[in-house]
Parts: structure tokens; sequence; C-alpha cells
């Protein structure tokens, strides 16, 4: 019952995920096609580098809605690049906002873009982790038997940022932290039940 209720999880994350790729994919095909445009580029210009990229780009996002194991490597290398890119436009907007061409405007389409960012380094970190990747190759939801643990140790994934973590749940403490994003790994909510059960 607990794997169901994972495996849907899982697939709205996937959903949300490629949708917000599209998105992305989007956004950033508009805004260089508003930048080539702006630079003197000419539509026999926008009609060569355009239809190659995006015919390749369907096709990866397709495989990925396909749940294609080809694809799940293309789509986080497709992130990677999308976040860089994201963040040059970040920085091209603050320049153009610090100079006086864009106003306000600028200082707010940058920071949404570096939220944007933020945002899809999230989604990055999910397409990454173990259990997404063995849902979306069809495997079995539990996690892999081979890691080497200690007779005290169980897996168990940081809630913060799904850091997968060998820990020995008898022996913690509630001011223990995640060595990954240093957020804690024991919820305030837990601590105060654990508490009253006792």
């Amino acid at each position: 019952m607990a794997e169901d209720i994972d495996a849907d999880q899982l697939a709205i994350a996937h959903r949300q995920s490629g949708m917000m790729l599209i998105f992305t994919l989007v956004l950033i095909g508009f805004l260089g096609f508003v930048a080539i445009g702006a630079f003197g580029g000419g539509t026999i210009v926008l009609a060569v580098v355009f239809p190659i990229p995006t015919v390749f780009l369907i096709f990866i996002v397709r495989g990925y809605f396909n749940r294609e194991s080809w694809a799940l490597p293309w789509v986080s290398t497709v992130w990677m690049v999308s976040i860089g890119l994201c963040f040059l436009m970040s920085l091209w907007e603050f320049s153009v906002a610090t100079g006086g061409s864009s106003g306000a405007w600028g200082y707010v389409q940058g920071f949404l873009l570096l939220y944007l960012c933020w945002s899809m380094m999230q989604r990055l970190r999910m397409v990454r982790h173990p259990l997404f990747q063995a849902w979306y190759d069809g495997g079995s939801m539990a996690l892999n038997q081979d890691i080497a643990l200690m007779p005290d140790e169980v897996l168990a994934s940081c809630p913060h940022c799904q850091s997968l973590l060998a820990i020995q749940p008898l022996t913690m403490k509630n001011d223990e932290k995640c060595p990954t994003c240093n957020m804690p790994l024991v919820s305030q909510e837990s601590i105060e039940r654990y508490g009253e059960e006792e």
C-alpha cells in the first residue's frame, strides 16, 4: 500500500517536472528569440537557428513523458543547461536595469529568473534521486539492498533535500543535521509527538 502511495506521488512529481520543463524551454526560447531580434537577427537566422534544437528538445521531452530510459540523462542535462541559461539571462537583466535601459522591470525579471533557477535546481535534485530513478525505470520501489549498512543503520532520505542517508534511528538526537543541506533531520513535530508518547 505504501509503495502504491509513493508511486502515485512520484507520478505526480514526474508530470509536474515535465510541465515545468516545457514551460522553461518555451520561456528560454522566447527570451532567446527576443534577444536575437534585438541584436538585429533577421527572420532567416531565426528560421535556421530555432527549428533544429526545437525538434531535438521535443523528442527528449516526449521521451521523458513516456518514461523511456534513454531520456532521463538527457533531461538532467537539459535541466543543467537551462539553469545556466536562466542564470546568465538574470545577470543580463540586472545589467540592463543597472544601465537604466529597462528600469525597475529589469530587476523584477532578473529576480524572477533567479527564482526559476532555484526552482529548477529542486526539480533536478528530484530527477537525480535514486528513488525517482528506480520508479522511472519501472524497477522496484524498494531501496537498493546491496548498500552495506551497519547492523543498527537504516536508509532514509532527508526531509528537506532528499539526500539518501544511512542513519541510526535508535541513537539519533533531535539536533542532528543533514550533511548535505545542514537542515534538521528530525522535525519539531516528531520530537513533540515522541515526547508525548513517553
